[in-house]
């Protein structure tokens, strides 16, 4: 059980090191911090540059919250730990940015698992596709 709850806090302490790193990198420059947050909620104001490196690093993004739901599903996270994590990941699948990678072929590369379960949410709020 000692073991167990160690595991649990390294596996936490990890992700939170994630989310940190994520934040500071977006944060380094005007331009990138809006570039990201402009994909996430309207990769249709953008233009096609813009679209193309805004979709990289919200990959980045997706990459990681998917890791979460990863985790969670294979019982590597605790229950609480995901519930502290579950707004991210949902805040995630449900914004644009995330409805322009469900139409991307780069779809293709992240787990089904985890593209099923941000569809399920979206539909459950009606955002249709």
């Amino acid at each position: 059980k000692r073991n167990t709850k160690a595991t649990h806090a390294s596996t936490f302490q990890a992700i939170a090191d994630l989310d940190i790193n994520l934040l500071l990198n977006f944060g380094n420059s005007k331009e990138l911090a809006k570039l990201i947050s402009t994909f996430r909620d309207n990769p249709d104001s953008l233009t096609e540059e813009e679209q193309n490196h805004g979709f990289y690093l919200f990959g980045a993004e997706v990459r990681h919250v998917e890791n979460l739901f990863l985790q969670y599903e294979n019982n590597m996270l605790s229950e609480k730990h995901w519930q502290s994590r579950k707004a991210l990941v949902d805040g995630i699948v449900l914004s644009g940015g995330f409805g322009a990678l469900l139409k991307h072929p780069f779809r293709k590369y992240f787990d089904g698992s985890f593209i099923e379960y941000g569809i399920s949410q979206r539909k459950k709020l009606g955002i249709e596709e």
